[in-house]
């Protein structure tokens, strides 16, 4: 299989994955706000009860807004484009991991390999950050060699 073959996959799982965080949060949302509609309806003794849906619904709202963030910033990504220095967008395969660096999201599983999947913000993008094929790094005393960038 190619290098684009892989970073295609590797991005595709990246955004179903977020694509079914946010649908969950909406229909969570949803569920939250019908229960406490439901209780409108109800004698006044379940006012604590509505709060707590309509509570339960404002953190699911919250929960939808950032994977829709996340989402969008997933898909400002071309899956079909080599990156040739560790950036935004990229699948960096180092002697020690593999990463795709898109949002925090940690550790998937795909085709039996493990990939993580990491925010530009986070410590070991900043130490790899414009390197290329062949650069070594160290991050937390560990050394680090990228094989490859796709």
């Amino acid at each position: 299989m190619n290098a684009l073959n892989v970073k295609q996959k590797v991005y595709e799982a990246v955004l179903r994955a977020q694509e079914e965080a946010a649908e969950l949060a909406r229909q969570a949302m949803t569920e939250a706000d019908q229960a406490a509609q439901e209780e409108v309806n109800t004698m006044d003794i379940y006012e604590s009860y509505r709060s707590q849906y309509l509570q339960k619904s404002e953190m699911f709202a919250r929960q939808f807004q950032k994977a829709s963030e996340q989402l969008e910033i997933i898909r400002r990504i071309d899956p079909n484009r080599k990156c040739d220095v560790v950036e935004f967008g990229a699948a960096v395969i180092t002697s020690k991991q593999k990463m795709f660096i898109a949002i925090g999201m940690g550790k998937i599983e795909i085709d039996g390999e493990t990939w993580y999947v990491i925010s530009p913000q986070v410590p070991i993008f900043a130490a790899m950050k414009g390197k290329r094929e062949g650069d070594e790094f160290s991050f937390n005393n560990v050394k680090h060699k990228i094989i490859q960038i796709l």
